[in-house]
């Protein structure tokens, strides 16, 4: 009795084509107009601390909207606020900075235990309220 051949799906594409594919130039007027908005922005990984991703996504669920638009939002007011001297930005980097042990930059920046202990108070609140 003859073994029939098992079939394996899925179309299969040679290697030089999908090298091409993937390198080919977009075709501008094809796109929609969320991938004309992504081309636009830049994507940016950071490190932070799960206490500070926890507040930003507890943040952006009551306010009904994306992590990444609570960010920037942060981060922008925080750059207005640092380029005008205003809320202590400034001093609050000045008073964080401990040395750094690496030949990469200088210092490393702590959050003050203030503010670590005014995020955990806040996260504990919002997972209370529900969100």
């Amino acid at each position: 009795m003859a073994r029939k051949k098992e079939r394996k799906g899925g179309l299969r594409i040679d290697p030089e084509v999908a090298k091409w594919q993937r390198e080919a130039a977009r075709n501008p007027a094809a796109m929609t107009a969320k991938q004309r908005w992504d081309r636009k922005r830049q994507k940016a990984t950071y490190d932070l601390p799960a206490d500070i991703q926890a507040a930003v996504k507890a943040i952006a669920r009551k306010e009904d909207t994306s992590a990444s638009q609570v960010v920037e939002v942060f981060l922008a007011y925080a750059l207005v606020a640092y380029a005008s001297r205003e809320g202590g930005l400034q001093e609050v980097i000045w008073e964080a900075k401990a040395p750094a042990r690496t030949p990469r930059f200088s210092w490393n920046l702590e959050l003050p235990e203030t503010w670590k202990e005014r995020i955990a108070t806040l996260v504990a609140e919002l997972r209370e309220n529900g969100v």
